[in-house]
């Protein structure tokens, strides 16, 4: 169902997503990129919720959901670095990977110099372990 915007799994109420596991629930809560894949904007207002979950592997997946439905896509008001920004300075490990994985999808190949500078550092720390 990759961009098809529906799931009778996963989009009607979505506690399928709930019913997981730490990277299980990454896992779900990334898949609603794939099924909203290309459609920014209607993908965004379902995944933002995501975003601010309690769980920091739903709010990881949502990352890479933001990035994975923005693969290929350029906007002018570039809401997937605004997004994924903020979570890239975070404490959370989990939400610095899948926010930087988000914008290695969304942004591959497009030689963006400010989303290089904005990962180049993290790249370069010597214990970005957890």
């Amino acid at each position: 169902n990759a961009g098809f915007g529906q799931d009778k799994l996963m989009t009607p109420d979505n506690d399928w997503l709930y019913k997981n596991k730490d990277h299980g629930m990454m896992a779900a809560s990334a898949s609603l990129g794939l099924i909203q894949l290309w459609n920014v904007e209607e993908g965004l207002a379902q995944i933002d919720k995501f975003l601010y979950s309690s769980e920091d592997y739903v709010k990881a997946g949502a990352a890479l959901a933001v990035g994975i439905l923005s693969s290929g896509v350029r906007n002018d008001a570039d809401p997937t670095l605004a997004l994924l920004d903020e979570h890239i300075r975070g404490d959370s490990h989990v939400m610095k990977c899948a926010s930087c994985t988000g914008l290695g999808i969304a942004y591959a190949g497009s030689a963006r110099e400010d989303v290089m500078e904005l990962l180049l550092p993290l790249v370069e720390q010597e214990n970005s372990g957890p």
